[in-house]
């Protein structure tokens, strides 16, 4: 019989968390980091390339593409296992939708009641 899991402090319990979304943000840039290099999808540096043009600085492009791709991972631990390809294209073109309205974009009332 295996020895009883020790129970975390609230702190380590956060502590445990911090670094597990590290790591994640890690593999996301990590990602996104090769699919600039390698051009595949071309759409990424596309949309980088888009976003930077309609006034997001290159940090705040980046953290863009990194909610698509997590989403798309998430999609991806929740369905198939496999890349839905289109799925993320179409992501990328919504950008920065749903995450953030447009630079010069003032949000509407409609968005301002939710």
């Amino acid at each position: 019989m295996s020895e009883p899991e020790k129970m975390l402090t609230p702190q380590e319990k956060a502590k445990q968390y911090e670094e597990i979304q590290e790591r994640l943000a890690d593999a996301i840039r990590a990602v996104l980091k090769q699919q600039l290099e390698t051009k595949e999808p071309p759409e990424v540096l596309e949309t980088l390339e888009r976003l930077q043009e309609d006034g997001f600085s290159e940090p705040e492009a980046m953290g863009l593409l990194g909610h698509v791709v997590s989403r798309e991972v998430a999609e991806l631990m929740a369905g198939t296992g496999v890349l839905n390809l289109e799925r993320y294209i179409d992501s990328l073109a919504q950008l920065p939708r749903p995450f953030t309205e447009p630079k010069g974009v003032e949000p509407s009332e409609e968005d301002l009641s939710l």
